[in-house]
Order: C-alpha cells, then sequence, then structure tokens
C-alpha cells in the first residue's frame, strides 16, 4: 500500500513537473515574440526620429522653439537607441539560454525550469510590462518627430517669401557678403558670413575693419558672433551691444558706431571670398567654445534651468561673441593712479599707444576657482583674484602699465572675468612698429611747437 502511495506521487509529481516545463515553454515562447515584436517597434521609432533628425539638420532653422523641440527629438533618439541595444542584447542572452536547455537532459530540463518557472514568469511580466510602456513613449516620440518635420519644412518654405532683409536672407542662402572701401587712405571692410552647424540654427560672424594708415592710432577693428533669424537686424544688434559698454569704454563704442551707422549697406555684394582680415584666433566656425549651450537662456525672462548672469541680462539674447581691439593712450591710463608726480606722468605721454582688446562672451561656460571670479595673466602666469567686473574694468590699463615699467620684455597683459555663466576678457599690449613710429613722429612734432612757442 505504501508502495503504490509512493509510486502515484512521483507520477503525480512528474505529471506535475511535465505540465509545467510545457507551460512555462509556451510562456517562454510567447515573452520571447512579444520581445522580438518589440524589438521591431523601437527600430522603427529609432528609424523615425533619426529621419526627422537627418532632414531638419539640411533645413535652416530660425526659430528657437523649434531649436528646443530638436533638442529634445535628439534625446529621445539616443534613449531609444540605448533601449534597443539593450533588449537586443537580452533578446540574444534568452535564445542562448534556450539552446543551453535544449542540450541538457530531459529530467535535468523539467527540474531546472520547474525551479525558476514561478520566479521568471513574474519578472519577465514587470520587465514586459515596462518594456512595452517604453515602446508606446517613443513610438509617440517619433509621431511628435514627423509633425515637428513638417513645421520646419512648412516654415522654411513660407520665409522664402517673408524676408524684408536683404542680408539676412542672403546669409540664410549660404552666402558671405563683403563691403569694401579705401577713400582717403582709410580702409572700410566689412565681412559677414553665415555658420551652420546641426543643432544650432543659423548662426553669422561680422568683422568690421576701420583703418587709418596716415593716423594708425584711429584703427579698430570689431567682431560678432550671433544667431540669425529672419527679423535678425545685424548692424543695428551690434549697436545696442557696443551701447551696453561700460563707461570706460564709451568714447571707443562711439567711434565704432559712428562708423557702422554710415556704412551703405546696400552696396553690400556677395562674395565666396573668405575674410582677409580675420581677428586671429577669435573668428572661427567654432562657435561652440564661446557658447557651448546656443539654448541656454531664454528670452524675455521665460524660465529657464540656467541662473542669468550680469552679462546675459546686458546683451541679447542672440548673442555669442563680442570683440573691439582699438588703440588706447598709455598716459590716459596712467591717470587712473591720480598721481601728481609731473616726471610719471611725462614718462607716459612719450610712450607708444597701447593695443586694447575687449570681449564679452554673456553665455561662456567657464569653472572658476570657489571665491574668486577674475584670471591675471602675466607673462603666461595665472593668478586668481576676486574682482567684479566694474573692477577689472576700472583697473587693467593702470595695471598693465605697471607691469609694462617693471618688466620691458612683457608684451602683453591679460584679465578675464568668469563668474560660472558669461565672461569678459581684457587683453593690453605694445603697439606694432608702425603705431610707434608715427607717435614718435607726433611727440616730436609737438615738442617742437611748444619750444617754438616759448621763443617767441
Amino acid at each position: 500500500m505504501a508502495a503504490d502511495m509512493v509510486g502515484s506521487a512521483v507520477v503525480q509529481e512528474t505529471v506535475s513537473r511535465i505540465t509545467s516545463y510545457l507551460f512555462s515553454k509556451c510562456e517562454n515562447d510567447k515573452r520571447m515574440a512579444c520581445i522580438g515584436h518589440d524589438i521591431e517597434r523601437l527600430e522603427m521609432a529609432h528609424a523615425e526620429l533619426e529621419l526627422a533628425l537627418e532632414r531638419s539638420a539640411r533645413i535652416p532653422i530660425t526659430d528657437v522653439s523649434l531649436l528646443r523641440r530638436r533638442k529634445l527629438f535628439e534625446r529621445a533618439f539616443k534613449d531609444c537607441g540605448d533601449l534597443l541595444h539593450k533588449c537586443i542584447k537580452q533578446q540574444t542572452m534568452d535564445a542562448i539560454e534556450s539552446e543551453r536547455l535544449v542540450t541538457h537532459s530531459f529530467p535535468k530540463r523539467i527540474a531546472r525550469v520547474t525551479q525558476s518557472s514561478m520566479s521568471s514568469y513574474f519578472t519577465g511580466f514587470r520587465k514586459d510590462n515596462r518594456s512595452c510602456s517604453d515602446v508606446r513613449r517613443y513610438e509617440w516620440f517619433a509621431e511628435c518627430a514627423n509633425r515637428f518635420l513638417r513645421d520646419v519644412e512648412s516654415g522654411c518654405s513660407a520665409r522664402r517669401f517673408m524676408f524684408s532683409n536683404p542680408i539676412v536672407r542672403q546669409l540664410l542662402e549660404g552666402k558671405t557678403l563683403e563691403y569694401k572701401m579705401v577713400q582717403r587712405g582709410i580702409l572700410r571692410h566689412l565681412h559677414i558670413w553665415p555658420i551652420c552647424v546641426e543643432g544650432r540654427g543659423v548662426e553669422a560672424a561680422l568683422e568690421f575693419r576701420y583703418e587709418d594708415r596716415k593716423t594708425p592710432m584711429r584703427s579698430f577693428s570689431l567682431v560678432l558672433m550671433l544667431r540669425l533669424s529672419e527679423s535678425t537686424d545685424i548692424v543695428g544688434t551690434a549697436i545696442r551691444c557696443l551701447q551696453s559698454f561700460m563707461p570706460s569704454l564709451k568714447p571707443v563704442a562711439e567711434i565704432v558706431i559712428g562708423e557702422l551707422t554710415q556704412l551703405p549697406l546696400q552696396d553690400i555684394s556677395h562674395s565666396h571670398s573668405a575674410s582677409c582680415f580675420t581677428v586671429q584666433g577669435l573668428c572661427s566656425y567654432h562657435t561652440h567654445s564661446w557658447r557651448q549651450d546656443p539654448l541656454c537662456c531664454k528670452p524675455d525672462g521665460c524660465p529657464t534651468s540656467y541662473i542669468p548672469s550680469e552679462l546675459s541680462c546686458k546683451f541679447p539674447e542672440q548673442i555669442i561673441l563680442i570683440h573691439v581691439e582699438c588703440y588706447v593712450s598709455a598716459f590716459e591710463g596712467s591717470n587712473q593712479h591720480n598721481t601728481t608726480d609731473g616726471t610719471y606722468r611725462n614718462l607716459m605721454a612719450d610712450r607708444p599707444p597701447l593695443k586694447l582688446a575687449v570681449g564679452f562672451a554673456p553665455h561662456l561656460f567657464r569653472e572658476c576657482t570657489p571665491g574668486t571670479t577674475t584670471v591675471e595673466i602675466i607673462g603666461g602666469k595665472e593668478k586668481h583674484i576676486c574682482y567684479s567686473l566694474q573692477q577689472m574694468d576700472e583697473t587693467v590699463r593702470s595695471k598693465a602699465i605697471s607691469r609694462y615699467i617693471c618688466q620691458s620684455d612683457l608684451t602683453y597683459y591679460r584679465m578675464g572675468w568668469y563668474p560660472g555663466h558669461g565672461g569678459a576678457y581684457f587683453v593690453v599690449q605694445k603697439s606694432g612698429n608702425e603705431i610707434a613710429r608715427i607717435h614718435k613722429i607726433d611727440c616730436q612734432f609737438s615738442q617742437g611747437a611748444s619750444k617754438r612757442k616759448r621763443t617767441k
């Protein structure tokens, strides 16, 4: 009797395990089929996102809202690709595990499957639910990307008939613009070209050089980098930026503004030639270095994850960089000491003018040492100090002159202000040989005139 009961129990257990094995195998086959279908859906969503990104990359996007949407699709495309990779990897691992089970003996397969059938079933159930939710999410992104692409294409076609600014229209068509005039020994050269980088819309760089060959000290150059839109007034934006310069730079800014307003923009021509006077180390096609995130700040005070800086509030939102180079008197810089030493003042009056370069990048990101915002660079060596932008502006010229007196071989003095978001720099250099020669002639002429007055 006992033997019959044991035999019956063994048979019942065997049948139960066989049933469990068959049930688990059936569920596993369904789950594998479901995973395969999810992978196909993910591949399709991923391909739709890729299509929208590739096509929109070839179209000049000038609307900030569209650029922000494209940035969302870029992130969704990457996340979808990561999930797709994980699913394919999991599918491969499951297939390998199934092959291993087939190679085992039948009793071992029954024991192995029975041991893990319930746990794997519920784990797979939870994974499948999460997977289905993720698939639906990326399919929704793909639908939105298709609508986004239609908006970009329709907006681009409509713009062809809506342009009122011929300069911007030509830049968005990929043309380089140039104006050059030499009159009475004065060179005026304006050069504007578009910069198209995927994900950044259409940006442009403007260079304007004013060169007085008779009096080189009056010469200056201007560089402006900004993001374009259909309504952008490039020259007007440059003037707005110059009007935001600090009081000590107002005289220079007013001179540049005066020349910009007199430019005959109707005479600007389409040119394929590259700029012949690019300010070294500044005007390149890599605007990314001056504004890493082209959409870091929203215009008109819209909420953003970035804290606005002093400079980002001072200049228009689309500005990437504004840079001005000019010549200043060493004597004027020495006056900031408020010294009454006549010998010192005469020494400074005899010195050649200094070349001053000033740049503002309202959206530059640069890590700074805690407790410091300013970097002083002397002879290639950096020194971190805590200055405000106003303090740096007030002291940079006098500090440079003091350094030049102490170190005769020093060629340039630089101070940079980097609070984290936004940045500014001042570079004071010794002027070139031509400027020094003109200055020496002027000084000799002035001294001769003063002597003649005293002899009368």
